[in-house]
């Protein structure tokens, strides 16, 4: 079975790698004496707009096709090196999870420094925002006036529901899709301490400058529990890493003492529960510093 899941992954890697070249040059990367072709349409695949949306919002100076290939020729590779290493082709094919795994955990890093950013703007944004409206203005111009002002990421959002309003969109509507496509807990409060305020009536800019000194105050918190927890999360990756390197360090004095554990059914059934046990630590340990301000 190892005999024909070796060529059958060597292929598969191969494949990949083809496909990743090809995508990449559609992206607009040229290779030396080459031209590039479009990249394989993707349009129509379920969840493609979202995945180039988060791809584009996460900073990643590559197309999302790019991306995705290469996630793709990162797992062949890895299942390629497990089936060399280990000699055993179910665990192998595991190794193809690797990359939509590694994937997705940058994309979901990457959205937390994306809302990060957001929730950092806020406190200027409330601040620009009551200003405005104590100096007269209507609450869709100071929007339109805070969208020129802010920063991104928020910026461009900002400036994307005042285009909405100049179209003709309600303020009330663009502020509600405005909090929809970002779900940051600190800007949804200021959207609805704004929708409250309009239909209730009061001194908005007063509500706003508030809000201003709550949205900075929740931010110091915020950063003073990340400094706070960073111990844990270094520990975290700590769980994660000091067995691999001793599973390294392991093969590197014993060549083929993993392949050997492998293959029995004990050590496999050994192998799997640490890897559960592993990962089960690693998730309660960033549950134990995940903290909700």
């Amino acid at each position: 079975m190892t005999a024909i899941a070796g060529p059958a992954l060597a292929a598969a890697a191969a494949a990949a790698t083809v496909v990743g070249v090809r995508s990449a040059l559609g992206a607009g990367v040229r290779l030396p004496g080459m031209r590039g072709r479009p990249a394989p349409g993707l349009a129509r695949a379920p969840g493609w707009t979202a995945f180039q949306v988060r791809v584009q919002r996460s900073g990643i100076a590559v197309r999302a096709e790019v991306l995705l290939w290469a996630a793709l020729g990162a797992s062949a590779a890895c299942a390629a090196s497990l089936l060399l290493v280990l000699r055993n082709p179910v665990i192998a094919c595991l190794g193809l999870l690797s990359g939509p795994v590694a994937l997705r955990s940058v994309l979901a890093a990457a959205d937390r420094r994306h809302l990060r950013r957001v929730g950092e703007a806020m406190p200027a944004v409330a601040q620009m925002l009551a200003g405005s409206v104590a100096a007269g203005l209507s609450l869709r111009q100071a929007i339109i006036r805070a969208a020129r002002d802010t920063p991104e990421p928020l910026g461009a959002e900002l400036r994307r529901a005042s285009g909405e309003m100049e179209l003709g969109a309600r303020v009330d509507d663009a502020l509600s899709a405005l909090a929809a496509r970002m779900p940051d807990p600190d800007l949804a409060l200021l959207v609805t301490a704004i929708l409250v305020q309009r239909r209730t009536g009061g001194d908005l800019a007063r509500a706003l400058r508030d809000m201003s000194g709550r949205l900075e105050e929740r931010g110091r918190l915020a950063r003073e529990l990340r400094g706070a927890t960073a111990q844990a999360r270094a520990t975290a990756w700590m769980v994660a890493g000091l067995p691999v390197m001793g599973a390294a360090l392991a093969e590197a004095a014993a060549p083929g003492l993993i392949a050997r554990t492998a293959s029995s059914a004990a050590g496999l059934a050994v192998i799997v529960v640490s890897v559960f046990l592993q990962a089960l630590g690693i998730v309660i340990i960033r549950r134990i510093a995940m903290v909700q301000t």
